[in-house]
């Protein structure tokens, strides 16, 4: 009796799991192929249980599925070709994002830098930006966050298409504070545009990550090949600002943000704003959608069909 009860209880928890993890895609519209429902699925499991677990689905119409996709809601075909277009929006534009991507590593004080958001997993929105998500030398995060904000201002019109830098983190303080499935899985996406040193220490730091996303395997690989020299200007001003002055202007830039942030974001509370406009020494996170609880929100609204059957 005990292992029978121990068997109806692990099938609970993949059927649980699996639908979980199509209800976190669909909250993005992003129907997905069974291998990715693995390699997203928060519980440990094999290939023939996955299997297991969607054919009962299917079966309930607790899901669906066409053409090799799976999907929550019965006419799925729309989000389908959603993603395929999404898909070859990206594929087109690929040549266009390794040059920015190659020019935002190429800026003072940035030891690393990785694709984040909808790109690192494959798609393009029509309306949606390259956002990347980079490391900062040590004291120096919001001094080479202003330097890229000031270039994407001015010679880029402040377009963010293609120049969406939204979250800097200090080199010696790589660990992401928030352990919950939206950043496990915004981590574990993430594309170094070049792999080093920092961005391996940096996924070994995280390493949190492979117990809530157990099946993700290997590492995306770099953008590009190589690690890229920086540039005579971008050295110089690292050496014009390696002491006290960049100190100071670190300081500066700082709090003259967050300061500006206050003002302009007065309807977050002390925890709102900590966690969608993160503003230390050692992190600058501009989240301003507070797009991480809305994420979490959408997930558990549709886990209430799979709690209530």
């Amino acid at each position: 009796m005990q292992t029978l009860t121990h068997t109806q209880n692990r099938i609970s928890a993949i059927e649980k799991a699996v639908y979980s993890t199509i209800c976190y895609f669909d909250v993005f519209r992003y129907p997905l192929k069974a291998e990715e429902i693995l390699r997203y699925c928060t519980e440990k499991i094999s290939g023939e249980e996955l299997e297991a677990a969607l054919q009962k689905m299917l079966a309930e119409k607790m899901i669906f599925s066409q053409r090799s996709f799976y999907f929550l809601e019965e006419k799925g075909e729309a989000s389908i070709q959603v993603r395929l277009d999404n898909e070859i929006r990206l594929t087109t534009s690929h040549s266009k994002i390794k040059r920015y991507a190659k020019l935002v590593n190429s800026f003072p004080f940035v030891e690393a830098v990785f694709i984040s958001g909808s790109v690192s997993k494959g798609l393009l929105t029509k309306d949606g930006d390259v956002d990347y998500f980079i490391i900062a030398r040590h004291n120096r995060v919001w001094l080479c966050r202003t330097l890229l904000i000031i270039f994407k201002k001015i010679f880029l019109l402040n377009s963010k298409k293609y120049f969406c830098v939204n979250y800097f983190i200090d080199s010696q303080n790589l660990r992401v504070p928030d352990s919950n499935l939206f950043v496990a899985t915004e981590i574990k996406t993430l594309i170094p545009v070049f792999s080093n040193e920092i961005s391996n220490q940096f996924a070994e730091v995280n390493d949190w990550t492979n117990a809530m996303l157990p099946n993700y395997g290997a590492k995306n690989s770099s953008l590009l090949n190589g690690p890229q020299k920086k540039p005579i200007l971008s050295r110089w001003f690292e050496s014009l600002c390696s002491g006290t002055m960049g100190e100071k202007l670190d300081d500066y830039f700082f709090k003259k943000t967050i300061r500006r942030w206050q003002e302009k974001f007065p309807h977050f509370n002390k925890n709102e704003f900590d966690l969608n406009m993160r503003s230390y020494k050692n992190v600058s996170k501009h989240h301003p959608q507070g797009y991480q609880n809305k994420v979490l929100q959408e997930v558990a609204q549709r886990m209430r069909k799979f709690e209530m059957a």
